[in-house]
């Protein structure tokens, strides 16, 4: 059950940061065309396996730099999955992918900026309701 509980918290964690990079893209323009429920759910399904993946930061017996490269080689192959879904390939094309090699490793940035965020606030919240309960 706990196994279950922590698969689906990394999931919809996933999700959640899947979900808001791509209303970022959709904020500047990126996408060219109208958004379709196949474009959402792909991401949505994209965001959850990546949250799924990051499961791998857990493990003690797993370096942080070797859970990094997995992490970062399995999200390239997603996106690459979810891309070739919504028809957004351009296999033929050497700029193309320079371009979106460039983008991955943006977005991936940002991805990681916005978990870093998210854990530090985290942690700040459980460090000021210890220090308040302290007192």
């Amino acid at each position: 059950m706990k196994s279950l509980k922590m698969s689906l918290k990394f999931f919809f964690e996933g999700v959640e940061i899947g979900s808001a990079i791509y209303l970022i893209i959709l904020m500047i323009g990126l996408q060219a065309s109208s958004p379709t429920p196949l474009n959402i759910a792909s991401i949505m399904l994209m965001g959850g396996l990546v949250g799924l993946c990051s499961w791998l930061f857990t493990f003690e017996n797993i370096r942080f730099l070797t859970a990094f490269a997995i992490h970062f080689v399995f999200t390239f192959i997603l996106v690459m999955i979810m891309m070739a879904v919504n028809g957004w390939l351009i296999w033929h094309s050497p700029t193309f992918w320079l371009e979106i090699i460039i983008f991955y490793l943006v977005v991936y940035a940002i991805a990681w900026a916005l978990v870093r965020i998210g854990s530090y606030t985290k942690l700040k919240r459980i460090n000021d309701a210890l220090k308040k309960r302290n007192q």
